[in-house]
Formats: C-alpha cells, sequence, structure tokens
C-alpha cells in the first residue's frame, strides 16, 4: 500500500470552540477507523516507548547504527543533533555527504504507519535543519526531533559517547 498525503484546510476562525471540538473529534474517528490504528492514549505525538524500540529494532536489522545513535544524541540534547555530531557518531571522514541520511528513518516510519503501529500524523523524530534565510541548496545544519517526542526517546535510548 502506498501511503499518500493529501491536505484539508478549514477556516475555523469564527467557529466556536465546542463545534471546532466536535469536528477533530469526528476527523479522528474517520482517521482510526480508515487506519485501523486505535489511538494510544499514552502516545506523544504518536510515540511510545514500545514504538521507539521497534524503530530501532528496525533500523538495527537494517544496519543503520548511526542513524540509532544520532536519534539517541538528540533525544538527549533537547531535540537536536548537529552534523558536526553526526560525523563524530559515525566516525565520518569530513568530506563525506549526509545525502539520504534521514531514508532509512523515514521508511520504516511510513512502514509504521501503513502497517497501523503508528498514526499518520505522528512526529517524525527525524527532520533535517536548515537556515531559513537561505533559499539556496544547503547542507543540513543537524537533525531535529520535537521536545515531547525526544522525551519518549529518551526513555528508551541511552546517550551516545561523542567525542568532540
Amino acid at each position: 500500500m502506498s501511503l499518500v498525503r493529501k491536505q484539508i484546510v478549514l477556516d475555523v476562525e469564527d467557529l466556536e470552540p465546542a463545534v471546532l471540538a466536535e469536528i477533530e473529534a469526528a476527523i479522528d474517528a474517520i482517521i482510526t477507523r480508515a487506519s485501523g490504528h486505535e489511538p494510544d492514549p499514552t502516545a506523544v505525538r504518536g510515540w511510545t516507548a514500545a514504538l521507539v524500540g521497534e524503530l530501532v529494532d528496525r533500523l538495527t536489522k537494517r544496519g543503520r547504527p548511526v542513524q540509532i545513535r544520532t536519534l539517541a544524541y538528540a533525544a538527549h540534547h533537547e531535540g537536536f543533533a548537529p552534523r558536526a555530531v553526526v560525523y563524530s557518531l559515525g566516525g565520518y571522514a569530513a568530506d563525506r555527504r549526509l545525502n539520504g541520511f534521514t531514508k532509512p528513518t523515514n521508511a520504516i516510519v511510513r512502514e509504521m504507519i501503513e502497517e497501523g503501529l503508528l498514526p499518520a500524523d505522528a512526529a517524525n523524530p527525524m527532520e533535517p535543519r536548515y537556515d531559513p534565510a537561505r533559499l539556496s541548496f544547503q547542507q543540513a545544519q543537524g537533525f531535529d526531533m520535537t521536545a515531547e517526542v525526544a522525551a519518549v526517546f529518551a526513555e528508551v535510548l541511552d546517550a551516545p559517547p561523542v567525542q568532540e
């Protein structure tokens, strides 16, 4: 099954809070029914400790230890792993590029969504950070995860040692 993303934009400016809550509940119910995913009430932006473990297991099976260490570093450092740290975690040479670095993680997250393990709106745990002032090609400054999700990942993953 291919994951197709569409966006519905609603102007809710003039709606009463109760009506907005009713719309949100109806949308959540439809998405849950369509995806077969029952949200875990303890999940944070879609993530639980068990789901973090599943992501890590799949990354391990695919031979992606640097992505795991990057997730762990970000989890223990306010949700950010700078580019220099990723190079240190991977033992990468200075001339190595990080093109496609997030692909294994993103592919597994998509699989987990398609399998109904994660909700379709789960937070991405590894987003490249770019300088918003530069519109041309640039290297990622590092990799972000939201603070809420970082707390869940920190429960599962130990902070990796980094040589700086």
